[in-house]
């Protein structure tokens, strides 16, 4: 970083974010380096306090400090400030989940074969003897044992129910991929989809009560990580419905994710949306995010949505300043 400042609009354009990079910057007021004796004259030795000093974060630009020694001379200048500055790579800040000691960078279900009509785990599609039909007037094919074994409340429904068929209140679309998963343990979230759908399949998850339900949790859980960074925009709005899922599932890293873009690019429409006296159910987009109980809470210490304030907080007060999040 340079202390120049012609030249570090240079190095400004170079780092843009359009090249893939994010500069951190945090500046520091020097006051205590000796830079006056006890004559209230300029120290000879402040060349040697002040590169001591700048030698441990920047290489000293040539006739740097000529030029400080003069200004403190002529008492055109009265104070240092030094800029720290870190430049990582776009990806490795705003693809946290592609990190090598994330949670989620690890593969928990096998995708669909390209070949589901030759493989054995999917023999169930064509030799079923359970069905489950859906309010659209589809249906999807299952075995009653699979159901049984992978499902609590399948298990509860068939103490009580001896039909070969069950009417569930829950679309094919989000319906096909769970029956999908607990035969064959492989799941793949579509190549597009919108939060709705999101919702509604971990609606459903919920709802059979799957013993191993977390793996496909966590693969959700990823996709829409992905699909926060890789929407072609994202507006205040759009950011708000991605942290609603994940307060409402539980989804951590998601959460953190939407709290680093609202504290760096939508802070200000953050604080005018939700002030101190609003965050509670007679706000209605404060309900529509955090739940009927969201005031409450707030008073919770290990809830999403009381992290969620207390990470936007924080990053205002004490993190660097930064030219991108997850832009």
């Amino acid at each position: 970083m340079s202390l120049y400042f012609e030249e570090r609009m240079i190095e400004q354009k170079e780092n843009d974010p359009s090249n893939g990079k994010i500069v951190f910057t945090h500046p520091w007021i020097l006051t205590t380096i000796p830079l006056q004796n006890e004559n209230d004259e300029v120290d000879e030795n402040v060349h040697i306090h002040l590169q001591k000093f700048l030698h441990l974060h920047s290489e000293i630009p040539h006739g740097f400090l000529t030029r400080f020694y003069n200004a403190f001379q002529n008492r055109t200048a009265l104070k240092a400030v030094i800029f720290f500055e870190i430049t990582t790579s776009e990806k490795l800040f705003n693809r946290p989940f592609e990190h090598p000691l994330h949670p989620l960078n690890k593969k928990t279900c096998e995708e669909y074969p390209k070949a589901m009509e030759n493989d054995f785990r999917f023999e169930f599609l064509k030799n079923s003897d359970y069905t489950i039909k859906c309010p659209d007037d589809y249906s999807m094919q299952a075995i009653g044992m699979v159901l049984n074994f992978s499902s609590e409340f399948m298990r509860k429904h068939f103490k009580e129910s001896k039909e070969n068929e069950f009417i569930c209140e829950h679309r094919i679309d989000v319906i096909k991929p769970i029956i999908i998963y607990i035969h064959s343990l492989c799941f793949q979230m579509p190549k597009t989809y919108d939060l709705d759908f999101v919702d509604r399949l971990l609606e459903a998850i919920h709802f059979f009560e799957l013993e191993n339900e977390s793996d496909i949790k966590k693969s959700i859980h990823k996709s829409i990580c992905q699909k926060l960074v890789e929407e072609p925009s994202n507006n205040f709005h759009s950011v708000l419905q991605f942290l609603s899922i994940a307060i409402k599932h539980g989804f951590k890293s998601l959460c953190n994710m939407c709290s680093a873009l609202i504290a760096n690019k939508f802070y200000q429409q953050w604080e005018q949306t939700f002030p101190p006296n609003a965050r509670n159910p007679n706000n209605l987009l404060f309900r529509e995010i955090f739940g009927p109980e969201g005031h409450i809470d707030l008073e919770n210490e290990k809830s999403l949505t009381l992290w969620c304030f207390d990470l936007i907080e924080f990053a205002i007060e004490n993190s660097f300043f930064t030219n991108i999040i997850l832009q």
